[in-house]
């Protein structure tokens, strides 16, 4: 046998070629796994030292246990059996619920989502008594962006969501199947809402009997698109009284209703007037005029001699492709369908609940790096 030594042999693979990879691997999982412990620990200092911040400032907060969790694919805070109570001059609150938790991904540590756990107790200290509440829900979250200049976008999500009376049993919401919500600031200082409804039903003593016999306790749908005014004022320390002195008006560019036989859509703006009663007009669209009209009579929200004038006013009204436009306004205390008053409207209260506040995502390490 004759061996060619013109064609050369095969090269062998180097070994070092093969383990280069597995070692190179090895070291960025160590490396990260080092980060993960670090940047864990800082995230338990921050939510300590918010803890510490919000006492300073009168809240008294509670927890069993927390710690931080998730590892490799998030950052989870993890509290339980966590209670705060507000001091008398944010609100005198009190909220408690079995497990709240945060979580972020390790490479956006300025985008935060929080889960609360079920049942929430939840405390509201009114003019004459405590309102002593209990929560329920599938699923409740709420979800935090923030920048430099301080939270930037703000969502909420309830499923299936039901809220009674911690004593006496009695129920305030039925059931809410489903609630989204967005917030962003769009400018300076303007804030645009998005929420939608759909299938609250209320407690069986919470609408008057005339409104429940008109339309019922369900409200299949209810969307709103609107964007607030002078944000910084409202925001400052939640005051409806500062924020409308200040110049704030609420611009609905969007909002719709399915409530019985209302179908209802319309645009607009609202404010309050100086005794904080909701004041302003929009314009509305009736899908079904006869079937509204025929509700608010049956129900005894209106005269039959209301109706007869409502019905006239709908005749009289510009028709267009999604139904008959008619104004809708409150006004002096009173609600307005057309020419009609159909209901009265209230003062809101002047301060709102303030919730602690919530650390920006910018003051955690390694955030913006």
């Amino acid at each position: 046998m004759i061996r060619d030594f013109s064609t050369p042999a095969p090269a062998r693979r180097s070994r070092l070629g093969l383990i280069l990879p597995f070692a190179a691997f090895g070291v960025l999982l160590a490396a990260y796994g080092g980060y993960w412990l670090w940047m864990s620990g800082e995230i338990r200092k921050t939510a300590d030292n918010w803890i510490e911040e919000r006492e300073s400032e009168g809240y008294a907060i509670t927890v069993d246990r927390l710690s931080v969790s998730g590892f490799p694919f998030r950052f989870t805070v993890r509290v339980r059996d966590p209670e705060i109570i507000a001091p008398p001059e944010d609100g005198g609150w009190r909220m408690a619920m079995p497990e709240l938790s945060a979580s972020a991904l390790p490479y956006n540590l300025s985008h935060w989502i929080i889960a609360f756990a079920s049942p929430a107790e939840l405390d509201f200290e009114g003019d004459e008594e405590t309102s002593a509440l209990l929560a329920t829900a599938a699923r409740a979250r709420v979800s935090l962006a923030s920048s430099r200049a301080g939270t930037v976008r703000a969502g909420a999500e309830l499923e299936e969501f039901r809220l009674i009376e911690r004593e006496g049993g009695d129920v305030l919401i039925e059931a809410l199947d489903q609630l989204v919500l967005s917030s962003e600031l769009v400018d300076e200082d303007r804030m645009r809402i998005r929420v939608e409804m759909r299938g609250l039903e209320l407690g069986p003593d919470q609408l008057d009997e005339r409104t429940a016999n008109a339309f019922g306790r369900r409200i299949e749908l209810m969307r709103t698109d609107t964007t607030l005014s002078h944000w910084s004022a409202l925001a400052a320390d939640a005051n409806l009284a500062s924020w409308s002195e200040s110049g704030g008006r609420a611009e609905i560019a969007m909002a719709e209703l399915h409530w019985g036989n209302a179908r209802l859509g319309g645009e607009g703006a609202m404010g309050v007037d100086t005794m904080l009663r909701p004041e302003g007009r929009l314009s509305v669209m009736v899908t079904e005029p006869e079937s509204l009209v025929a509700a608010l009579v049956a129900g005894g929200v209106v005269s039959s001699s209301d109706g007869e004038a409502l019905r006239l006013a709908l005749m009289m009204a510009p028709r267009r492709d999604q139904g008959v436009a008619l104004p809708f306004r409150f006004q002096q205390g009173g609600i307005f369908l057309g020419p009609v008053r159909i209901g009265e409207a209230g003062p809101l209260t002047g301060q709102l609940p303030s919730p602690p506040e919530l650390p920006d995502a910018d003051d955690l390490p390694g955030a913006n790096p």
